[in-house]
């Protein structure tokens, strides 16, 4: 009997939509009903579960705002994090047929650095491709949160507390959050992926179970 494959679910959006909150809670379910999880968080995590040595490393050099460089400094180091999350992290837990919850991936970086910093998609997915593989490139689940709020946006992203070093994308002006914003709708449209708007038309605020109930909806869509 064929082993079975592994699932690689990415939760996207652009910061402050509640992102590491979804994969929480569906690690939870998926570890409830007994899948084998494993978490991850692009381009790494302060948990040293979800992340490599080289990863880690490289993210703080990513998030430094005082560290300025051009766009394309950004793609390689985003890459080079990338290829250490995926050779020694989603790839071996695929490969040993696990859940494989993300926190971002490559489609961060089509909006920060194509849509927001001017970069090309078709460099930044060829870019990609030669630091992954297409099995990357093509995860199982793809669902991208997004809040139109700006105020409230900003809100959440203040909540985590100051910061001791400004960082490189979240402390860029309005301008380039909008076009962020923005890359991640036509994205969204571009490659059909679904969206969840973490507000309601009225303006009234989802409850996180509320938004994991529909993410839950989407992925078992899929499936059938």
């Amino acid at each position: 009997m064929p082993k079975q494959r592994g699932s690689y679910i990415v939760i996207e959006g652009i910061d402050g939509t509640g992102k590491s909150t979804q994969i929480d809670l569906l690690a939870k379910h998926y570890r409830a009903q007994g899948h084998s999880v494993t978490v991850v968080e692009e381009p790494s995590s302060d948990d040293p579960a979800q992340t490599t040595p080289i990863a880690h490393y490289l993210r703080t050099v990513i998030k430094n705002g005082d560290l300025r460089r051009d766009p394309e400094i950004n793609l390689a180091l985003l890459s080079t994090a990338r290829r250490e999350l995926w050779q020694h992290m989603i790839q071996p837990a695929l490969e040993r047929s696990e859940t494989v919850l993300a926190s971002r991936n490559y489609f961060s970086t089509l909006a920060y650095q194509g849509y927001g910093e001017g970069l090309s998609q078709e460099h930044i997915r060829h870019v990609t491709a030669l630091f992954t593989s297409q099995r990357y490139l093509a995860p199982d689940h793809l669902i991208i949160l997004m809040l139109n709020n700006e105020q409230e946006r900003m809100h959440r992203i203040q909540q985590r507390g100051p910061l001791t070093t400004p960082d490189t994308f979240e402390s860029q002006g309005n301008d380039f959050q909008q076009r962020v914003h923005a890359g991640y709708g036509v994205l969204a449209k571009d490659y059909q992926v679904p969206i969840i708007q973490c507000m309601s038309d009225s303006g009234a605020h989802k409850s996180p179970h509320e938004i994991q109930r529909e993410i839950l909806s989407i992925i078992n869509a899929k499936l059938q």
